[in-house]
């Protein structure tokens, strides 16, 4: 029989591979996390996975990321200051989009610029064979010159 903890299992039962990551912190938050009975390990590790998950921002550690039709902003994505400067206007976040989705329609990455549009009960892109030609059908426009017979 192994010595040691038994090994942290998944969702499916099979051990959990690990690997020693060394981080180099000051002498004094060791000492605040020692004093305050706080496991690094799994301090590290929640921290990490909240990065991974998106819900703290890598850049400027907000939680507040707000989830879109184009994809995952941290902070305030009406404040339009921080949506094009990318930085901190107050509002505490630095307003970066962290990861784009996939346009539900045609599958193209959004970007940045990209806008979307609701197309029935989808969202689309401006990349979108459909939108494009529904943008195409409203430009359209009947002009009717001279007399009309009714």
């Amino acid at each position: 029989m192994p010595a040691g903890r038994p090994p942290e299992l998944d969702s499916n039962g099979n051990a959990i591979a690990k690997c020693l990551v060394n981080v180099t912190i000051p002498t004094k938050l060791r000492d605040f996390l020692r004093q305050h009975d706080i496991n690094r390990s799994e301090l590290f590790r929640t921290a990490a996975l909240k990065l991974k998950n998106l819900e703290i921002c890598p850049h400027c550690y907000s939680h507040d990321i707000n989830e879109t039709h184009k994809g995952w902003q941290c902070g305030n994505s009406s404040d339009s200051n921080n949506w094009v400067k990318g930085h901190d206007s107050g509002t505490g976040n630095c307003g970066r989009w962290l990861k784009y989705k996939r346009c539900e329609l045609c599958e193209a990455a959004h970007a940045p610029e990209s806008r979307v549009y609701a197309l029935g009960d989808k969202v689309g892109c401006d990349q979108c064979p459909e939108i494009i030609k529904q943008k195409e059908d409203n430009k359209k426009i009947n002009v009717v010159f001279g007399d009309v017979e009714r």
